[in-house]
């Protein structure tokens, strides 16, 4: 959601994309105060992670983008903060393939992400009632 958008995802993309641009300007203003090597910020952008958000979907190239395990995804994290990444992008063939958001119209960038599977929460049925009180 932060990076790309994706069908059936608005709200939860449109969130995404304002802590993006925010840790962007973060950065830009700890790198401008010269807090750089004092101050990090990583940011992390993972395709789905296997929990109950996704249970039910349908992943369309797991080769490329399978749902990623949580501990996985928790370990990466750890060791994106140790190398004091200012990204990390998972699976890690994601972040290549987002040149091509500017190589690409906005139209054919989304159907490329389209044919990568990006809209399987079109298979989303919810599998449990949520208690709202």
């Amino acid at each position: 959601g932060a990076l790309t958008s994706a069908p059936y995802s608005t709200s939860y993309c449109a969130s995404k994309y304002g802590i993006t641009g925010y840790i962007r300007c973060l950065q830009e203003d700890i790198d401008y105060l010269g807090l750089g090597g004092k101050v990090m910020v990583t940011s992390f952008y993972p395709h789905f992670i296997n929990t109950g958000l996704v249970e039910g979907c349908t992943v369309k190239v797991p080769a490329l983008f399978p749902l990623l395990e949580p501990t996985w995804v928790a370990a990466q994290v750890v060791l994106g903060i140790r190398e004091n990444r200012e990204e990390v992008v998972l699976p890690r063939v994601a972040g290549p393939m987002l040149i091509f958001r500017h190589l690409m119209t906005t139209r054919a960038f989304r159907r490329f992400c389209l044919l990568l599977g990006n809209d399987m929460m079109k298979t989303f049925r919810q599998t449990r009632r949520h208690d709202i009180r």
